[in-house]
């Protein structure tokens, strides 16, 4: 169950990526620019099932904190893969 609502809640968040303005902006795909409401929704779909599976199991509080526990690394992790992160050549050469 746990596993299940991991990749539901990766599912989500990469649609969510995939949908933003930036990433339709690189792209420039056209079925992400048609379906990008469809795309929005099903990730919040993801959200919710992974969310009642953990609520289901586990009970109310400790399923919304563990939901929201899987969800803040996953986003975390996402938010470094997508941005490139490069050292500051300023900081570098006034050291």
């Amino acid at each position: 169950m746990i596993f299940l609502s991991l990749i539901l809640i990766l599912i989500g968040m990469t649609f969510l990526y995939e949908c933003s303005s930036k990433q339709i902006s690189k792209t420039k795909q056209l079925y992400l620019i048609r379906y990008k409401t469809l795309f929005k929704f099903f990730a919040y779909l993801c959200f919710l099932i992974a969310g009642s599976l953990l609520c289901l199991e586990y009970g109310n509080a400790i399923g919304f904190v563990s939901w929201w526990l899987f969800a803040t690394p996953i986003t975390f992790l996402l938010v470094l893969w997508v941005n490139e992160l490069k050292p500051n050549k300023n900081k570098i050469l006034a050291k």
